[in-house]
């Protein structure tokens, strides 16, 4: 072999080497890089773990806080424990043991038993003067009532509201799942029957002026009045009658109360709330 082909030689052979070595440092920063990448990861995914369970902490700590301090508020207002008198609102939820024994009334309607025949004594004797009255909704289930709720919470949504606004009010429409006086069984949608639409013109109506004028006889009253909003949480509803039995239902009528001021319960709202 010449001199020439020699120094070509070992000049291939040096690339060559040259070239191996650029491959082993390549393969070798690579996987440095990547094992890198990867505890960088591991690490981010520990960080973003800590950051939920922290604010789930203080989350279960807020809800913690505030069902404290709703039983709190109740336990001070020393409100009666009589099962005609129990006081739901967006402020005092369901007992969780909460449990009452139901009733037919006709129509797929349902109504706690123990209010059964003074409801249909009352019926009848506005029948008998010629007002007829009608049931277009009574007791509710949960899942119901999560129905009315999150349809009435779309319905502004539409409308345009911010999902936040549309939550605000259809809580003053619709009661929150949980707080519903439907879900006791002691309350009723009531209509008359030239007009049955739940709005404020039902106050127009025979069947309103019958019942205002003589549901306390029964055990009734108008639980949401034109005016209380503030204090019930609930928009006027002309339509919405709840049982309190009899000694009850005359005493709030003849003072013009709520059902949270004949008890001595706080307001729903300290000042009206406005979107």
């Amino acid at each position: 072999m010449s001199r020439r082909q020699k120094k070509r030689m070992m000049r291939l052979i040096g690339c060559a080497v040259l070239m191996f070595c650029a491959v082993i440092l390549a393969g070798v920063t690579y996987l440095y890089l990547g094992t890198q990448e990867v505890r960088a990861q591991e690490n981010g995914r520990r960080e973003e773990a800590s950051l939920e369970q922290a604010l789930l902490n203080v989350l279960e700590e807020e809800t913690q806080e505030g069902l404290a301090a709703v039983e709190e508020a109740q336990e001070e207002e020393e409100l009666p424990k009589d099962w005609n008198l129990i006081l739901v609102n967006r402020t005092h939820p369901i007992p969780d043991d909460y449990e009452v024994e139901l009733k037919p009334i006709g129509s797929g309607h349902q109504i706690d038993a123990r209010a059964y025949e003074d409801f249909t004594a009352m019926i009848a004797e506005a029948r008998s003067e010629g007002v007829y009255i009608y049931v277009t909704s009574s007791y509710r289930t949960m899942d119901k009532q999560i129905g009315l709720h999150n349809q009435k919470i779309e319905e502004y949504v539409r409308q345009g509201y911010s999902r936040s606004e549309a939550k605000k009010l259809a809580a003053q429409v619709v009661a929150v799942p949980g707080t519903s006086e439907h879900q006791l069984g002691l309350a009723l949608d009531l209509v008359s029957s030239e007009y049955r639409g739940l709005d404020e013109r039902q106050e127009n109506t025979k069947g309103f002026q019958w019942l205002k004028a003589h549901c306390s006889e029964y055990g009734f009253i108008l639980r949401y009045p034109n005016g209380k909003t503030r204090i019930t949480g609930i928009i006027y509803e002309p339509w919405h009658f709840r049982y309190v039995g009899k000694k009850a239902a005359a005493e709030i009528t003849r003072a013009g109360q709520t059902l949270e001021e004949y008890l001595g319960a706080k307001p729903v709202f300290e000042e009206e709330e406005t979107i």
